[in-house]
């Protein structure tokens, strides 16, 4: 037995994947990635929107800005398990709203959002700060399996007065949603002082004051990771996109720069409101802080995407999913790899897509190192079919008594026979997919094989 288990560590390596945790996903908040955006969404560089090169210079409400909201359609469309919705409220109001279904508790739904119009060209803080956070969040945790419901919401016609989310709170208590809280991000990009400060713009209605707490208290709980100040300002300002969510008693707070420090952005509705002016460090900073609260209140709840290597076979540890291999090197799906294991022919880098209840989470890249075939010794025996589903045929060169015993991969004995045949079956089919091997002993010799039962 002790042959078998060294064996067994030998054979086997694994990456461990699944299970990430809050800080995880704060630490994968890309600064990198919400420059881009800035520059993207408020017209500073180039993009490609249906399939055509554009910037995306003006999103002034009511002059046309479908074209900033057919960006959010596209980028959002890229990431997994949302559902996208155009909510078109007038002939010129449209809002782009993404919702990623809870596995556990879908009624209950935590919503973050900003408003994407604006008054003048470029607009990098009002408030293509709050868009481009957003977009960031749902980048990270659209890769997640969430208890509850994230909806991911872009008002159109806030300046106008705050036309596309008073549709959506209006319609939302019409439909008797459950909507647990409300994060609002508008203007979060500016510090002129260097001071890191923030406000919390709060109300005491519905459990307004206990979210503006809970905020506080990750803000302390990720202190080492998230260098802001908070300012409560109670009672909090009127004039954005929560407001219609506390007119219909919903729970909801602002969050964005320190106008009550009187930190305003100097460009503040003019075209001079240029991603120049935004501090990138403290902008950082404000979208991790979002990214605490959004991925505490979703509920992580991973698929066990760690995968084990056994010579030229890949497993992943999850059961009773949907599965695809994935090569990270070229980028692309392995046509026709759709099961819990994966036979490799070449080193590489390998990844795996597990979707269980709807939802789709894809491992780390595997690198696969070495294609060692793991038989102990010289081979007397040849055991086919591998993989295999019902029966395990054992092939013998002697005719000699033999036992005939079956391990798990921990080294737990699960069945064991005796046989003089040459051609010896086992049935596996009550067995678990997963690595096993076979142990074929005599009073000369002893080998083991290892297989895979589907």
């Amino acid at each position: 037995m002790k042959r078998i288990v060294s064996i067994m560590i030998l054979l086997g390596s694994s990456i461990f994947t699944s299970g990430q945790n809050i800080q995880d996903l704060i630490d994968q908040v890309s600064i990198s990635e919400l420059s881009s955006g800035l520059h993207i969404f408020s017209g500073e560089t180039s993009t490609t929107v249906n399939n055509t090169t554009v910037s995306i210079l003006n999103r002034v409400s009511n002059t046309g800005n479908d074209l900033a909201a057919d960006y959010l359609v596209e980028e959002l469309q890229n990431l997994n398990n949302l559902m996208i919705t155009n909510n078109v409220y007038s002939s010129l109001g449209r809002n782009v709203i993404a919702t990623q279904t809870g596995t556990v508790n879908p009624n209950d739904i935590y919503l973050i959002c900003g408003h994407y119009d604006a008054v003048a060209n470029y607009c990098a803080d009002d408030n293509a700060s709050g868009t481009v956070a957003i977009l960031e969040i749902a980048r990270i945790l659209s890769e997640q399996c969430v208890d509850n419901t994230i909806v991911y919401a872009f008002w159109d016609e806030e300046e106008l007065g705050l036309l596309g989310a008073r549709n959506y709170a209006n319609a939302a208590a019409a439909r008797g949603d459950n909507i647990k809280a409300v994060l609002n991000l508008d203007m979060m990009g500016y510090d002129g002082d260097g001071d890191n400060e923030f406000d919390i713009d709060v109300r005491n209605i519905a459990n307004s004051i206990t979210m503006k707490d809970e905020l506080v208290a990750l803000l302390n709980t990720y202190n080492s990771s998230i260098n802001l100040n908070v300012n409560i300002v109670d009672p909090g300002t009127p004039f954005s996109d929560h407001k219609p969510f506390w007119d219909q008693n919903y729970t909801a707070v602002l969050l964005g720069e320190a106008w009550s420090k009187n930190d305003q952005n100097s460009a503040y509705h003019t075209a001079a409101d240029r991603v120049n002016l935004i501090d990138l460090s403290y902008y950082h900073d404000m979208v991790k802080m979002c990214m605490a609260y959004m991925a505490t209140k979703a509920g992580i709840s991973s698929n066990d995407t760690a995968i084990t290597q056994a010579g030229n076979l890949l497993q992943v540890n999850q059961t009773a999913a949907v599965y695809q291999w994935v090569d990270c090197n070229n980028r692309g799906v392995i046509t026709g790899e759709n099961g819990r294991t994966l036979t490799i022919n070449a080193l590489g880098d390998y990844a795996v897509e597990v979707t269980v209840n709807g939802c789709t989470e894809r491992s780390d890249c595997f690198t696969v190192t070495s294609l060692n075939s793991a038989d102990v010794v010289a081979s007397n025996i040849s055991v086919y079919p591998n993989p295999t589903t019902d029966f395990l045929t054992i092939e013998r060169k002697s005719d000699l008594l033999a036992s005939f015993s079956v391990y798990d991969i921990r080294g737990k004995k699960l069945k064991t026979m005796n046989s003089r045949d040459r051609l010896t079956k086992i049935e596996v089919s009550a067995l678990s997919s997963g690595f096993y091997f076979i142990e074929v002993r005599t009073s000369h010799s002893k080998e083991i094989k290892r297989f895979v039962k589907k």
